[in-house]
């Protein structure tokens, strides 16, 4: 998915972007409930050194891939690791009331932050969106 932004700030070759309202939003069956409407802040990498100037707009790849397997696990795997404690609750403790489980569940979502925030504190930028070119 390609996303046009205007540059915000620029540290080297990694520069902070501002993207609106893009093409995707409006053939996406949500209509921006997720929020993806709004103005939304990331950082992608400027790996051909493109000249840019706060301000500039500019093309940037979003690879579908990247972008579905972010989604997964930031929505997906907490949800998984819920069922998962849950069911767990009964293998740890003989016959757990519903009260326990739900807890057990709920350390599971817990978990699955954890574990994505460990995994995305330090991103790579070879997992980051790319500038593909600037804008006239």
């Amino acid at each position: 998915m390609i996303e046009k932004a205007t540059v915000i700030t620029i540290n080297n070759d990694i520069v902070s972007l501002a993207c609106g309202d893009s093409a995707g939003c409006g053939e996406c069956a949500a209509h921006g409930i997720c929020g993806g409407a709004q103005d939304r802040k990331f950082d992608a990498w400027n790996a051909s050194k493109i000249d840019l100037n706060t301000g500039d707009r500019v093309e940037v790849l979003l690879p579908t891939g990247k972008t579905i397997g972010s989604a997964f696990m930031v929505m997906i795997f907490p949800l998984l690791l819920f069922f998962l404690f849950f069911y767990a609750a009964t293998l740890v403790i003989e016959n757990p009331s519903e009260g326990v489980q739900v807890l057990f569940g709920l350390i599971g979502i817990a978990v699955g932050f954890g574990l994505n925030f460990l995994l995305n504190r330090n991103p790579k930028k070879k997992s980051m969106p790319e500038i593909i070119r600037k804008l006239d």
